[in-house]
Parts: structure tokens; sequence; C-alpha cells
């Protein structure tokens, strides 16, 4: 009777590491598939961004300083360089 008990509790703790591996990896799939398909949701149907001025012409970096250089001061350097 001792050995039948014996195997009785090795086939349950088998059984219960078994069904923690499977579980787990059925969470990482799960996982992997449902960032998958939200990725390619944001890919499909990007975030339509507003502007929060209309009349803003400067662009915010995340990094850095705001460089806002008016269209003419750039087409007088362009047009500076060409002649030299």
């Amino acid at each position: 009777m001792p050995k039948l008990n014996r195997i009785l509790w090795s086939l349950a703790i088998l059984f219960i590491v078994i069904t923690t591996v499977i579980f787990s990896f059925v969470i990482i799939l799960v996982g992997a598939a449902t960032l998958s398909l939200y990725g390619l949701y944001r890919h499909y149907f990007p975030k339509k961004k507003f502007p929060k001025h209309h009349n803003s012409r400067s662009q915010v970096y995340t990094f850095g300083e705001i460089i806002d250089v008016k269209s003419e001061v750039v087409h007088d350097t362009i047009d500076v360089k060409k002649l030299r």
C-alpha cells in the first residue's frame, strides 16, 4: 500500500507541474497574440493628431530646443549659397 500511495503522489505532483507549465505557455502565447493584434490595429488605424493651435507654425521637440525659422530666411540662405 505505501508503494501505491507513493506512486499516486508522484503522479499528482507530475500532473501539477505539467499543468503549470502548460498554463504558463498558454499565457505567454495569449499575451503575444494580444500584443500582435494591438500592433496591427495601431498600424492600420493610426491615431489622428490634431494641432492645439491651428495658426501655430513652431514644432515641439521632445528633447532640445524649439526652433522656429521663417521660410523667407531659409530661401534667402539657399539663394546666397547658389550664387557662391
